[in-house]
């Protein structure tokens, strides 16, 4: 009686269900990790931006700049004043966030950075001062109540590449998200292009490998590093202004963004532009997948124990300049 039961009981729809669920929990996940990994790519767009500008200010110039998570949330705010009061989209925002930046970081560069160039002791307490001033300027200017940046309507929406049969998006990446993207990637192609091209950046470098030759050879090394802190700092500001309408603006803001800055420099190399491309992938990709393995925290943890563990044998970086000895 089992045995003619038993035709019967392995063509019931329960049965046939139980033997799919393996196979369909691994197409989730496997759904689910791609997901991820698109994240992954919006993760690395917001690091390398913000990493840009350090990678000027530090990288090039040698400069400890605690304040780069500072003048990241002054050109959040810039964004912020533009479109309150003058209705601007998001984008026409962009170079008064640059131009603002630029001429706070020159300022900067000609009353304190220019008196301690070689003291990196003094230029790290004097950086960080400088951080705890700009957020005291920024609250009393605009109190310290969040604010909000509205993204432009033609950002919204997600692009689909795998939807189930109803038509629900499972892998899919924000418009807004690969917008970060594709800025981060065309600064870094512009600030190259400046640096390895043009005869301004001929002469920062030569005044960052030879300050007193390149002084005896004509070049002004005090404009030099004016403007190329300024740019360092123009390129944070433009990196709060793209990230004002991901999270909301307050004077603490670019404190979340220093410490990751620093592990891309430091992990992709300070002497090359490109390092930065390959730390910001590296770290914004490695956080996305051991967050989806095990949880947020966890990755973090990890990520940073590796940075450490890279540091510790091969300090100068994945991509380094080979000089002569």
């Amino acid at each position: 009686m089992l045995d003619s039961a038993l035709p019967s009981m392995l063509s019931s729809p329960l049965y046939l269900l139980a033997q799919e669920e393996p196979a369909i929990e691994g197409g989730f996940q496997m759904t689910a990790l791609l997901n991820q990994a698109l994240n992954g790519v919006g993760i690395v767009g917001i690091l390398l931006l913000t990493a840009l500008g350090l990678a000027i200010t530090f990288g090039v110039m040698r400069i400890i700049n605690l304040a780069h998570g500072e003048f990241i949330m002054l050109g959040a705010y810039i964004t912020f004043w533009m479109q309150e009061n003058f209705q601007m989209d998001l984008l026409m925002t962009i170079p008064f966030a640059f131009i603002g930046t630029a001429l706070v970081g020159a300022l900067v560069e000609l009353t304190i950075i220019r008196r301690l160039y070689g003291r990196p002791l003094e230029t790290l307490l004097a950086t960080w001062g400088l951080s705890i001033v700009l957020q005291g300027v920024v609250k009393l200017i605009f109190t310290a109540q969040l604010k909000y940046v509205r993204a432009p309507d033609y950002l919204s929406g997600n692009v689909t590449f795998v939807s189930d049969p109803t038509g629900s998006p499972l892998v899919a990446i924000s418009y807004y998200r690969l917008f970060i993207v594709v800025a981060a990637l065309l600064l870094l192609g512009i600030t190259m292009y400046l640096f390895y091209k043009t005869s301004w950046g001929r002469q920062i470098r030569a005044v960052t490998q030879n300050r007193e030759m390149a002084k005896c050879l004509g070049v002004n090394t005090k404009l030099v590093d004016m403007g190329t802190f300024a740019y360092g700092c123009g390129l944070a500001g433009i990196a709060g202004a793209v990230i004002s309408a991901l999270k909301t603006v307050a004077p603490p803001m670019g404190q979340d963004y220093l410490v990751d800055a620093w592990m891309v420099v430091v992990t992709g190399g300070v002497d090359k532009l490109i390092g930065i491309l390959a730390g910001s992938f590296l770290i914004g990709e490695a956080n996305a997948i051991i967050a989806f393995i095990l949880n947020d925290p966890t990755a973090r943890v990890i990520v940073l124990a590796s940075v450490i563990v890279l540091i510790r044998y091969r300090p100068e970086g994945l991509f380094t300049v080979q000089k002569r000895t």
